[in-house]
C-alpha cells in the first residue's frame, strides 16, 4: 500500500520533494490500511498548508485533532480528506482553479472540513472575553449567548478554497483550570484584549458539518514588506508564540453554533461558574 501511495505522489510531485515525501509517509503510518487513494489525493491537495515558514511540517499534528489512535479518528480523517478532494474536484482541478502568486497577491486557503468530529470528542469549548461586545452593537456577547443560545454569526464556508484568511470561532477540545492557563495553552496574546473569563460549551453533535481545521495567516513578512502571505498554513496546535506555553488544539467553527452551557470565571470562588445552560 505504501508503494502504491508514493507512486501516486510522484504523479503530482515528480521532483520528489523530501518534505512532501516525509509528509506522505507520516500520513501512511498514521492511517495504515484505512487510507484510500481518494483520501491520499485530498491530502496532497492540502499538505503544503501543513508546512511552516521554517520548512517544518505539522502533519503529525493531524493525529491530535482527529484522535487517530482510535479507529473513529482514523475514519474521520479519511472522510475529511476524501471530502476536500471531491469539493475542489481533485488535484488537477485544484492546481488549475486556485493558483497561488505573491505579486500580485493571490493566496489559496483550502478549507479542510472535519467530518465525524462528533465521533471523536463530545464537546468543544469557545473561550471569550467576558467584557466583549457583539460586533457593531452595545450588547455583551455574554448576554447575546444567553438570549439566543448561540455564538455570534461568522461566515459559512460555501466554497472549498478562499482567497483571504477565513474567519471562524476558535474552539478547542480541552478546558483549563484558570483563565491564565487557558490563555497560555491557546497562546492568546495580551494585545488581543481577551481576558479568557467566559467559556461556552458546544456539543460536537451540533457542529458535525461545520467544523474546520484552523488557519494561521499573517499578512506581511516582517523582514520584507513587499512579500505577502507570510505564514499562512493550517495550525492544528497553538505554538507560534514562544512566550506562551501553547500546545492547545485549535478547531474552527463556522456559522452561529448552538451553545450547550456558558461559564464565567468567579474571582472570589477561584473557579468556573455556570451562568447559563440550554433548556434552563
Amino acid at each position: 500500500m505504501k508503494t502504491r501511495m508514493l507512486d501516486l505522489l510522484k504523479r503530482w510531485y515528480p521532483e520528489d520533494d523530501p518534505i512532501t515525501r516525509d509528509q506522505a509517509e507520516t500520513l501512511i503510518t498514521m492511517l495504515g490500511e484505512q487510507l484510500t487513494e481518494k483520501a491520499f489525493e485530498g491530502f496532497v491537495i492540502i499538505c503544503s498548508r501543513l508546512v511552516d515558514e521554517f520548512g517544518n511540517h505539522r502533519t503529525s499534528e493531524l493525529s491530535n485533532v482527529f484522535r487517530t489512535t482510535k479507529p473513529e479518528g482514523q475514519r474521520a480523517l479519511v472522510r475529511s480528506l476524501e471530502h476536500i478532494n471531491a469539493w475542489v474536484g481533485g488535484m488537477e482541478a485544484y492546481i488549475r482553479l486556485y493558483p497561488v502568486t505573491i505579486k500580485p497577491p493571490n493566496p489559496a486557503f483550502p478549507q479542510l472540513k472535519i467530518l465525524g468530529i462528533d465521533t471523536i470528542e463530545p464537546f468543544l469549548y469557545r473561550v471569550m472575553d467576558s467584557n466583549a461586545l457583539v460586533r457593531g452593537t452595545s450588547e455583551l456577547t455574554k448576554d447575546y449567548i444567553q438570549r439566543t443560545g448561540r455564538l455570534t454569526e461568522v461566515p459559512v464556508q460555501a466554497v472549498p478554497v478562499l482567497r483571504s484568511k477565513p474567519i471562524y470561532h476558535w474552539c478547542t477540545y480541552t478546558t483549563w483550570d484558570t483563565p491564565d492557563a487557558t490563555r497560555d495553552a491557546l497562546q492568546i496574546l495580551p494585545e488581543w484584549q481577551n481576558n479568557c473569563r467566559l467559556r461556552a460549551t458546544i456539543l460536537t453533535s451540533n457542529v458535525a458539518e461545520s467544523a474546520f481545521m484552523a488557519f494561521n495567516g499573517d499578512r506581511y513578512d516582517p523582514s520584507d514588506s513587499e512579500l505577502h502571505f507570510y505564514k499562512y498554513f493550517f495550525e492544528p496546535l497553538a505554538q507560534d508564540h514562544p512566550l506562551l506555553v501553547g500546545g492547545g488544539i485549535q478547531i474552527g467553527l463556522e456559522g452561529a453554533p448552538l451553545v450547550e452551557a456558558l461559564e464565567q470565571w468567579d474571582d472570589l470562588a477561584g473557579e468556573w461558574t455556570t451562568v447559563w445552560q440550554a433548556n434552563n
